[in-house]
């Protein structure tokens, strides 16, 4: 198990609904307020064993959750140094095992609030992978539909890829542990049934076949 996992087990949290992140900071010597910040979304000020985390009230769950996560992240690997983070600091999608200090606080908050050893159990129902079946996950863990299904990508041997793409082009894409060295191309055909979504329907579509060439 990661150090997250393994605080939680320590806890004894067993279940998704009892990940209260602030209680949580308050057993390993952290408070957590959330107030209004200016220039940043989250910051974290240690001093020995006590920490004071700040969380820009104006962040709207499940993001502030993942902050959340992140100051405490940097508390466990970095503890005795003081961190502001930007919104862009924050939750972007990398290799786990990065030494990246805030790489490392990322994959602090991903362990925390969508633990494996919890995740594990739940994917033999869920059957073959879907969005929807994602967004299930997702409202469990009170997280977000990016966060959850790159979890599962981590996980699943299904095969898979990950994608998040807009009208721009391809952002970044993230193969599941089954598929190997496997990519798909960096634009989305006109003729595929993703450029609805591209174009702003914002809904979970169908499953369907897509020509491989799309």
């Amino acid at each position: 198990m990661r150090p997250a996992e393994e605080l939680l087990v320590e806890l004894g949290v067993s279940d998704p609904r009892d990940i209260d992140l602030p209680a949580i900071a308050l057993c390993v010597g952290a408070e957590v307020q959330y107030r209004r910040l200016i220039g940043c979304e989250a910051q974290i000020i240690g001093f020995r064993d006590r920490a004071i985390i700040y969380v820009d009230e104006r962040v709207k769950n499940p993001r502030r959750k993942f902050s959340t996560g992140h100051e405490l992240g940097h508390w466990h690997h970095h503890r005795g140094q003081s961190f502001v983070c930007r919104s862009d600091d924050i939750g972007k999608p990398t290799d786990p095992n990065s030494k990246n200090a805030e790489r490392q606080a990322d994959a602090y908050s991903g362990d925390l609030i969508l633990p494996p050893f919890m995740i594990e159990p739940r994917l033999g129902p869920l059957g073959d992978i879907s969005l929807e079946g994602i967004l299930t996950l997702s409202q469990q863990f009170s997280a977000s539909l990016t966060a959850t299904a790159i979890r599962i990508m981590r996980m699943t041997r299904q095969p898979l890829i990950l994608i998040s793409q807009d009208l721009a082009g391809k952002r970044w894409q993230w193969p599941s542990i089954g598929v190997g060295t496997l990519k798909v191309r960096a634009d989305i055909d006109l003729r595929s049934s993703a450029t609805v979504s591209l174009a702003g329907s914002n809904k979970i579509g169908l499953s369907r076949k897509e020509s491989a060439s799309y």
